[in-house]
């Protein structure tokens, strides 16, 4: 089974979801925080096995407006289903920067007021699973994420015509070291 792997804002209130007897009884603290949409969309990258985080890590991160320590949630395209949430493969927004990823944004579709409730369900359905933030929650440092960039430097995988300003600075100074 898939993964959909997402960037999360603050990692810290997810884990209050643990307790929760009732989702829709949390504050409204973290639908607002974590599940800014777009058109009604959720934006993702799908990966097929845990192995393989790092891709989706590089993508989120080559889109991103800086490099920094980021945190992750891992979801399992089963609990989408499993709360009767759609997802599809989509367009990023932008051509990424890392062209062998570009096909692997999906985003979860048709989001509604009362869709986040099931968003907030299968959150907390993983956070459960993983209270300890070991293996569906997991947070890269800064340091790591430049690791994967210059990885994928060696490897010829990034496209630097198409990443941001601030991505260009980054991969200069990964050249240079």
């Amino acid at each position: 089974m898939p993964f959909l792997v997402r960037k999360l804002m603050k990692i810290d209130e997810i884990f209050a979801l643990s307790d929760a007897a009732e989702v829709s009884k949390v504050y409204a603290d973290i639908p607002t925080t974590e599940f800014r949409t777009k058109n009604g969309t959720l934006s993702t990258w799908i990966i097929d096995s845990l192995d393989d985080l790092g891709n989706a890590v590089l993508a989120i991160a080559v889109t991103s407006s800086e490099i920094s320590k980021m945190d992750f949630i891992v979801i399992d395209t089963q609990l989408l289903s499993d709360n009767a949430l759609e997802f599809q493969q989509t367009y990023a927004g932008q051509d990424i920067a890392i062209p062998d990823l570009q096909d692997t944004h999906y985003d979860i579709l048709n989001i509604t007021v009362e869709k986040l409730v099931d968003c907030m369900k299968v959150y907390q359905s993983i956070v459960r699973t993983d209270p300890d933030g070991e293996k569906y929650i997991i947070r890269y440092a800064a340091g790591e994420i430049k690791d994967l960039l210059k990885g994928a430097l060696v490897d010829h995988r990034i496209d630097e015509t198409k990443a941001s300003k601030k991505l260009k600075e980054e991969l200069s100074k990964l050249k240079a070291s």
